[in-house]
């Protein structure tokens, strides 16, 4: 089951980061989109790592 969490939180995380960066160099939506989708992706990536459930 951890597995899945880190594929997708990673999935989220890298997207995110490719949304920073196409942020950073043009549209201001991207970036926030991209920051937001990246800190869920690694609160995720977190969630995965730590296992709580």
């Amino acid at each position: 089951m951890s597995d899945i969490r880190m594929v997708i939180g990673g999935l989220f995380l890298l997207y995110g980061v490719i949304l920073v960066v196409a942020g950073l160099l043009g549209d201001a939506v991207n970036l926030w989109t991209g920051l937001a989708m990246a800190v869920f992706g690694a609160v995720f990536v977190l969630w995965a790592r730590i296992r709580p459930i």
